[in-house]
């Protein structure tokens, strides 16, 4: 085998100067060309392994076997179906039936107010229309008299209480006995309610009096057969007693609802009232009609009473009110007595 002999050389500044030189054996290119190794070429296509991955993606991602895509959660954890009910609403529920149930008891309250036959002085005050109210409904039966009386004592004897009333008006006060009680008790103030009644005993405990209070009614709801006109205007009637009796208390502890104004509403509701008592007492018998013209003129007197102190200022009205508002107490309790 022949050998060639290779040299490499370099010129430098116009000067050849040999650098390396090598001698490589010559060989047979086709003896050395026969057991050379040609690499497989890469570009050779695979349809087995093809199939196979695609036959593995077709496969759900989730199946338990070996696969690229599986899922990253543990196994067999499942997905809470989302609901798609919403949660009733109780509260909201609540909350209105509440308000509806608050609503109709105060509906009924004002209702009772305004209707019921038992009014007290405290309803009484709130009507500031001189009309005088209407009643429509149907009703059995007289009204009753519900009121808080200052006592100042108890007697058997007739005499004996007349002497007493007497001294208690002699001083400026007032004072009225009962005809059908036994014993027989002497009242030296009336009003609406207790504390009304405690602020007329402490002005007899500054004198020095004996007081008691108490409550005191005179039921005439058991009178029955009477006409309806005969009804409406006692119930009228008693409306406005409770107004004056409410005017004479607050005049007598210095205080501001007693005025002209309302002393005008006062007169033009018994005005009316006094206009309807010839038709109302017709119906009445001849036994009964002179105590109800009565307690008619009785109205007039204590509104009367109660003017006079508005113009002058005068303490001495309010206790004349105060007389007659007793005295109509007792005319009552014999109007009823005299209906059985």
């Amino acid at each position: 085998m022949e050998q060639k002999k290779r040299s490499i050389s370099v010129r430098l500044n116009g000067k050849e100067r040999h650098v390396q030189e090598r001698t490589v054996a010559a060989t047979n290119e086709k003896e050395d060309n026969q057991y050379a190794f040609i690499p497989p070429p890469d570009n050779v296509i695979d349809f087995g392994e093809k199939q196979e991955v695609r036959q593995r993606n077709e496969q759900p991602y989730w199946d338990d076997g070996n696969r690229e895509k599986s899922p990253k959660i543990p196994y067999k954890r499942k997905k809470k179906p989302h609901s798609q009910s919403q949660t009733f609403p109780y509260m909201l529920v609540a909350a209105l039936g509440s308000a509806i149930i608050v609503g109709v008891s105060l509906g009924l309250v004002i209702l009772n107010m305004f209707t019921g036959n038992d009014m007290n002085v405290s309803q009484m005050s709130e009507q500031s229309t001189g009309a005088v109210p209407t009643f429509s409904e149907e009703k059995e039966g007289m009204p009753n008299l519900a009121i808080e009386v200052v006592q100042g004592a108890a007697f058997t004897e007739l005499d004996q209480a007349e002497k007493s009333v007497q001294s208690i008006q002699e001083q400026g006060f007032a004072a009225t006995i009962t005809t059908s009680t036994d014993p027989i008790y002497m009242f030296i103030g009336v009003a609406g309610d207790r504390a009304q009644a405690t602020k007329i005993n402490e002005i007899y405990e500054g004198y020095g009096q004996d007081t008691y209070l108490k409550s005191y009614r005179v039921e005439g709801d058991h009178i029955t057969g009477q006409a309806q006109e005969v009804y409406e205007w006692f119930t009228n009637a008693l409306t406005l007693y409770y107004d004056m009796v409410q005017l004479s208390i607050d005049g007598l502890n210095g205080g501001t609802m007693i005025t002209n104004e309302r002393i005008e509403q006062l007169s033009a509701s018994i005005d009316s009232l006094q206009e309807e008592r010839n038709q109302a007492f017709a119906q009445l018998n001849e036994e009964v009609q002179p105590l109800a013209l009565t307690i008619g003129d009785q109205l007039i007197t204590a509104k009367d009473h109660l003017k006079d102190f508005t113009n002058a200022a005068d303490e001495e009205k309010l206790w004349k009110g105060q007389q007659t508002l007793l005295e109509s107490i007792t005319t009552y309790e014999e109007l009823i007595q005299a209906m059985r």
